[in-house]
């Protein structure tokens, strides 16, 4: 019993002496403007609008974005794609 009391005022004592270090340390990012205008441009690829937003019955939210828009379409293999759909449903009406 004696080492789980031990074990346990270790790891204490290493999350606060981990959790000090963080605080004490400065916090803030020195950035070029070269570096803040790629990590603008990054932000601005990744946060893409949607198109409609609705709430399903267990209060879960879904954004619907243009399927044009999609962020895996921004990948460098994927800029030249175009997106093929079969409308299953459509040929199955037909």
């Amino acid at each position: 019993m004696d080492w789980r009391r031990r074990s346990v005022l270790l790891f204490l004592a290493i999350c606060f002496l981990l959790r000090s270090q963080a605080a004490a340390g400065d916090n803030t990012w020195d950035l070029t403007e070269e570096e803040d205008s790629e990590l603008e441009r990054e932000l601005k690829t990744l946060n893409k609008p949607y198109v409609k937003s609705f709430k399903d019955e267990y209060g879960i939210t879904y954004d619907c974005v243009d399927i044009y828009k999609q962020p895996a379409f921004d990948h460098p293999l994927l800029k030249n794609h175009t997106l093929q759909v079969i409308y299953h449903l459509l040929r199955q009406c037909i």
